[in-house]
């Protein structure tokens, strides 16, 4: 075993940014929360753009690191799980859907610890065979995931069961909620462990691996507090990958 921190990749937004004396310039970014759970967890935040070597190869990335975390942005193309586009669906951006899902599908099939957030627990439904629901409000009241945009809604969740009922208990009584799409058939091999109180699908994990889970909540944005259970668990996890892949 070596006491080395495990190398965390965190997907990264690939957009035009204003910062500074910079308006609209092209940046790699991720929401500095994300960062912080993984560093305050024993990890070491490696952020990873859009790539088309990483799709065409994942392998050069996957095996640098320990563990995988796919962070919240844009709707996912509906050509991804087999569906038209809704009217207010997201414009596609295929190169970060091609990218996040070239290096998921590698790290299902190694066994490295994943953890999806938002977006990132969608796509984890979708490696998995599932697809989504375009528009929340179409079935429920999607204010209390999103109030607007740019704006978090607040809300509890019941935790039913798996890995994650071990790290935050039976219920978690606010997260952070920023999406209007959700879980329509869920996938293949994953187990729902987690619901809003409108029925939403809030978490899904594979109870097969040693720790591969998506939640649809944010726990960036309280990565010291609720959220720090889910980073210390990929930290953890990685850590353990790392040391099996590697002994020394």
């Amino acid at each position: 075993m070596t006491d080395a921190r495990p190398l965390i990749a965190i997907s990264a937004y690939w957009r035009a940014a204003s910062f500074g004396p910079w308006r609209d310039m092209p940046t790699t970014l991720a929401p500095q929360g994300y960062v912080v759970g993984v560093q305050e967890a024993g990890g070491i935040a490696l952020l990873v753009p859009p790539d088309d070597a990483v799709v065409a190869d994942p392998s050069p990335v996957l095996d640098a690191v320990d563990g995988l975390l796919l962070v919240g942005g844009d709707d996912i193309e509906p050509a991804q799980y087999g569906a038209e586009p809704h009217p207010l669906t997201d414009p596609p951006n295929r190169r970060r859907d091609a990218s996040e899902l070239a290096l998921l599908r590698g790290a299902v099939q190694r066994g490295m610890p994943v953890l999806g957030v938002c977006r990132g627990f969608q796509l984890l439904n979708v490696v998995y065979g599932g697809d989504l629901a375009q528009h929340l409000d179409d079935a429920v009241d999607g204010a209390e995931h999103r109030p607007e945009l740019g704006t978090f809604g607040r809300h509890p969740v019941d935790v039913t069961g798996g890995q994650l009922r071990e790290l935050v208990g039976p219920k978690v009584d606010i997260v952070h909620s920023h999406h209007h799409q959700g879980l329509g058939r869920v996938g293949e091999g994953l187990v729902v462990t987690a619901h809003a109180p409108d029925g939403t699908i809030e978490a899904v994990e594979d109870p097969a691996k040693t720790f591969c889970l998506g939640v649809l909540w944010h726990p960036e944005e309280d990565p010291t507090g609720l959220g720090a259970p889910l980073f210390q668990a990929l930290v953890t996890r990685a850590r353990e990958y790392r040391d099996v892949r590697v002994p020394g």
